[in-house]
């Protein structure tokens, strides 16, 4: 019996120290941020205490830090939380912010300015707290405008998408326009043709920044270029655009008033002080914690472009293309639901931003005709300018390799005539039955109705034909 009793002892104190063994592995994996070797060990010391505030502590953390979703990482910092983990609401804050609930995000990261001991920690914790403020402030105020159309392109070729018609200049590649391939960022140059915006590295102090510059050009020669006054940004500022009216300027900046990455701004030029305004964000829908940049406006066709990288793969971007207003018009907040508000600030669907049926429609009209305005790039040499791949452009029909894509082309320039011409005539039926009485009102309201809707199908019509000319071309190309 004694020896019984021995043997029971022996391996009792053995479990006891294996068990302390892994806990001390555990932790030792955990404090050196090997997550993915930590986490195992914790799912079995987890098994044999579920109610441990420290094991489910640490293991939520392994789940969160691995982006392992299946593991009930709230519950569980929850629970850790009210036992006063310490560093529990630190990590409650930063799984809220990651799922958008601001709120809830604030809330944990308050708790833990309170309690918290570790400096990075609070350090960041103050940062975040500073940011989710301006976000929930953003969202409160955001724009309510009208998205049209988005799409999704290669982020290194984006300004492909950017086919805005005649009115308003041209956007280039700073490396392409001044043919060094060292260059960064974007160029903007204005319908006239005689002024251009575009970025510069600036090194000062120990650091590197793009800040931007603009040239007039006199006769056939550009003058210096000169750093563009008021645009203090402490960060760096690049995609400019100057608008038709030659005072409403965007740019986009990741200085110190952006939430996060690029942010788009605007400021106007005051020629008298001869320097720009304090630069505004423009807020949300246009701005995320993502990047966001490339703001242009077509102001005779009222549409407007943004880029931005929210939600999308790292080689891609998505271009929105809206209604500007010429007012600007904030949703009440107060009648809205977080949900919806976070949609809406967030662009989750541009479909619940379309509630203007007869703008929207005219909108994709002035959009459809944009595609194919043949003088809306800047062509040096040749008759057009036509895309076929990311780095390959056509401006002459001898370019064309293959014969059916070259007389799809032709027939398709002609189409594309017939749609513009079509489309005044729309606009000009619309501009009499806005003058019209009742009557002639309801003459004519079936005929711009079958406008309309010939318009929409022949603009579809127009842009699946310059889909198969490209494929034709690539695949004679790539024989």
């Amino acid at each position: 019996m004694k020896k019984i009793l021995i043997i029971l002892f022996i391996s009792f104190m053995t479990l006891g120290a294996s068990a302390q063994n892994t806990k001390a592995n555990a932790r030792k994996l955990f404090q050196e941020g090997k997550y993915n070797e930590a986490k195992p060990i914790l799912e079995k010391l987890l098994k044999g205490s579920p109610n441990s505030a420290e094991y489910n502590y640490w293991y939520a953390v392994c789940c969160y830090e691995t982006a392992d979703t299946a593991c009930n990482i709230e519950e569980r910092l929850q629970m850790a939380s009210k036992r006063r983990v310490l560093n529990a609401p630190y990590y409650l804050g930063r799984f809220y912010k990651d799922a958008l609930r601001y709120n809830e995000a604030l809330a944990s990261y308050e708790e833990y300015m309170e309690i918290g001991k570790d400096e990075d920690k609070l350090l960041h914790a103050h940062t975040q707290i500073e940011k989710l403020n301006a976000l929930l402030r953003m969202m409160r105020s955001t724009e309510r405008i009208c998205i049209i159309d988005s799409i999704v392109v290669d982020k290194k070729n984006f300004l492909q998408a950017y086919r805005m018609g005649s009115d308003v200049g041209a956007l280039r590649k700073v490396s392409d326009y001044f043919g060094n391939p060292s260059l960064e960022g974007v160029l903007s140059l204005t319908q006239r043709g005689t002024d251009i915006y575009y970025p510069q590295r600036v090194d000062a102090d120990g650091l590197s920044f793009l800040k931007l510059f603009g040239a007039t050009k006199t006769g056939d020669e550009w003058g210096r270029p000169t750093l563009l006054r008021g645009i203090e940004t402490g960060g760096n500022d690049n995609y400019p655009f100057m608008s038709a009216d030659g005072t409403t300027f965007y740019f986009s900046s990741d200085g110190d008033e952006s939430l996060g990455g690029y942010d788009i701004f605007v400021t106007r030029y005051d020629s008298e002080s001869k320097r720009f305004l304090k630069p505004t964000n423009l807020g949300m829908p246009f701005n995320s914690e993502a990047n966001d940049y490339m703001m242009a406006v077509n102001e005779i066709a009222n549409l407007g472009w943004f880029a931005t990288d929210r939600r999308m793969p790292e080689d891609k971007v998505c271009i929105y293309i809206f209604i500007p207003n010429e007012v600007r018009h904030t949703y009440n907040a107060e009648e809205m639901d977080y949900a919806t508000l976070l949609s809406l600030s967030h662009l989750f669907s541009i479909k619940e931003t379309q509630t203007d049926a007869e703008a929207l429609r005219k909108a994709r009209q002035q959009y459809a005709l944009l595609q194919f305005d043949d003088t809306a790039e800047d062509v040096s040499k040749g008759d057009f300018l036509f895309v076929i791949d990311d780095a390959t452009d056509y401006t002459t029909l001898e370019q064309f390799k293959s014969k059916e894509a070259r007389a799809m082309f032709v027939k398709w320039q002609e189409e594309s005539v017939k749609l513009r011409k079509q489309q005044k005539t729309l606009d000009g039926r619309r501009d009499d039955y806005a003058a019209s009485g009742l009557a002639a009102k309801q003459k004519m309201s079936a005929e711009i109705l079958a406008l309309e809707k010939k318009c929409e199908e022949d603009a579809l019509r127009l842009k699946n034909m310059e889909k198969e000319i490209r494929r034709l071309e690539l695949e004679r190309l790539n024989r």
